[in-house]
């Protein structure tokens, strides 16, 4: 398991937490029809649902169904556009300084520098993330441990890679991303896409490790498009989304047989997953009505065990004291940054060298176009060589 820092330099001790989300709705406003008279279009109705501590809940469905949305909302990443309904903590409302402070958000894009380590990136993320009353050997401790958690140990010399180097594979790289969310210790690590672009063995290892996190306690939320059986079958919980709409939260357990009870039986051999993504997809012409879905799953035992959780977590809330996590000081990071940026500039052929090259090339080209007629050259001929140089420093 993973050590924590010492109680107050990260995040102070609290109980592990419990997400929930109580009929949640979220609009945008979009041109107005005659279909569309309010000029509102609806990403997200009424979704419903809870994710606790050791738990793995997935949120599946086709694209454009909602789930980049949902887990952006959950994170707290969207500013604009109307939300309705709550987000809750423990069974209490969130409060946005807090529920910062205790979870981490791992996006679907890929944001590493390819000219660095595995253990330079950890290191430099670890100092730009913690306090500094973090110590740097407490820093290292950290950045070991959580590199040894994810599978990264034996690679931590190993470059990150570009287009210009090799580096790490997609499942590494995937890992790696995760890992330096895991440095400030989230109760709460919410993943969008974090198999995207992988193939099957890489995904499955990716995912291999994600569990590893929640049997040391931490409540993981992640979106996925189309995991396979072995994928499936890591889930504790599991929402499927239809534009929009939940045709299906709850356990992982009892998702076959309500669908099966609906006249809609999995086939024997085929992935679970699979089945029900092209199921509620509606992109095709022989697609089902989603909204006998919808109405099916509000009427399910499974849509009132989900409610009967979450009022039993409203009468039983715990109030989270205010927390606030505190980032490293304005001068450690403007050095870090500063450092990371020479050393990328430097080791990176496609910013440093190839520019160093057409530096060379303008200052050649300059200087052949005027080495005739220096006796002869007034203000006025001078002016065109501003331009033409200004031009060229702009690539």
């Amino acid at each position: 398991s993973l050590p924590s820092l010492h109680c107050g330099q990260v995040r102070r001790v609290h109980e592990p937490l419990r997400a929930e989300l109580d009929y949640l709705s979220y609009a945008v406003s979009d041109k107005k029809t005659a279909k569309n008279p309010y000029g509102k279009k609806t990403i997200l109705n009424n979704v419903s649902g809870r994710s606790a501590p050791s738990e793995l809940t997935a949120i599946m469905g086709p694209s454009g169904s909602g789930k980049t949305t949902l887990v952006d909302l959950l994170a707290d990443r969207l500013s604009s556009g109307l939300m309705t309904g709550a987000i809750e903590l423990n069974g209490s409302e969130r409060v946005t300084k807090t529920f910062r402070a205790v979870t981490s958000y791992v996006a679907q894009e890929d944001t590493l520098l390819g000219s660095f380590t595995v253990a330079e990136t950890m290191n430099m993320a670890a100092r730009l993330s913690l306090p500094n009353s973090v110590v740097m050997t407490d820093i290292h401790s950290r950045v070991e441990s959580v590199m040894d958690a994810m599978g990264l140990g034996a690679c931590r010399n190993t470059l990150v890679g570009d287009i210009f180097r090799k580096g790490l594979s997609g499942g590494q790289k995937r890992r790696l991303r995760i890992a330096i969310e895991l440095l400030s210790n989230p109760s709460i690590l919410i993943l969008d896409e974090p198999t995207s672009g992988l193939d099957s063995s890489s995904a499955h290892n990716v995912m291999k490790y994600i569990l590893k996190l929640c049997g040391e306690g931490k409540n993981v939320v992640c979106t996925i498009h189309q995991p396979s059986s072995l994928v499936y079958d890591m889930f504790t919980n599991v929402i499927v989304l239809s534009g929009g709409e939940t045709v299906y939260c709850g356990s992982r357990t009892y998702m076959i047989p309500h669908f099966s009870g609906i006249g809609f039986q999995c086939p024997k051999y085929m992935n679970p997953a699979e089945y029900f993504v092209n199921l509620v997809n509606t992109d095709f012409e022989d697609r089902v009505d989603i909204t006998k879905l919808v109405h099916a799953y509000s009427q399910s035992t499974v849509k009132k065990l989900l409610l009967d959780q979450l009022s039993a977590d409203r009468t039983t809330l715990q109030h989270l004291p205010d927390i606030e996590l505190r980032a490293s000081s304005a001068m450690r990071q403007f050095s870090v940054l500063m450092y990371r940026n020479l050393i990328n500039n430097i080791s990176n052929p496609g910013i440093y060298w190839i520019r160093l090259f057409m530096y060379f090339c303008l200052s050649f080209m300059v200087g052949t176009m005027y080495l005739s007629t220096n006796d002869d050259l007034t203000e006025e001929d001078l002016v065109p060589l501003l331009f033409y140089v200004q031009a060229f420093l702009v690539f």
